[in-house]
């Protein structure tokens, strides 16, 4: 695992992860810029899939990437409703889920930004921490952890 400040849209990798609620719109933070730079046909499509799964805090479900230099969007629920707040529990299922998923869909890459730390307000420090523990040994996948907060970054380069 390596993490790096950076612009998530502009990655090239199998899986960019999109810090998402369970009912498909994508209107704030990561989820946004990911729409703006990969196009509506992600939203729109999260939408019908969360209609169709009803995902909860925790799930992961797969849509397009659209425009944007991936083969999917792996979509980590970190809330069911927009803009609801999530916690360190929700994170730790998204990170366990993301890892599950990819490798059942054998993939090589992955880029993941710093879930819930924005509109879902877990602490950054804490989402580190779980972010390091969880990641730090998987092998088999390239994971970046990417976010355009160095403050997230540092903390999880911090040893």
């Amino acid at each position: 695992m390596k993490a790096v400040i950076g612009d998530i849209t502009k990655v090239s990798a199998d899986v960019i992860v999109n810090a998402a609620n369970g009912m498909g719109p994508m209107g704030g933070g990561v989820a946004f810029a990911i729409k703006k730079a990969g196009g509506k046909v992600i939203e729109e499509e999260a939408i019908e899939v969360c209609k169709k799964l009803d995902p909860q805090p925790g799930d992961v479900y797969v849509t397009t990437a659209g425009a944007l230099n991936a083969k999917y969007i792996f979509h980590a629920v970190t809330m069911k409703y927009p803009a609801e707040k999530s916690n360190i529990e929700i994170v730790r299922k998204c990170l366990n889920n993301l890892i599950t998923k990819a490798r059942e869909m054998k993939v090589k890459s992955m880029v993941i930004p710093a879930l819930a730390t924005g509109v879902g307000g877990v602490s950054k420090k804490e989402a580190a921490k779980v972010f390091k523990e969880i990641l730090k040994n998987v092998e088999d996948i390239d994971i970046t952890v990417m976010d355009i907060n160095e403050d997230f970054i540092e903390y999880i380069n911090e040893n």
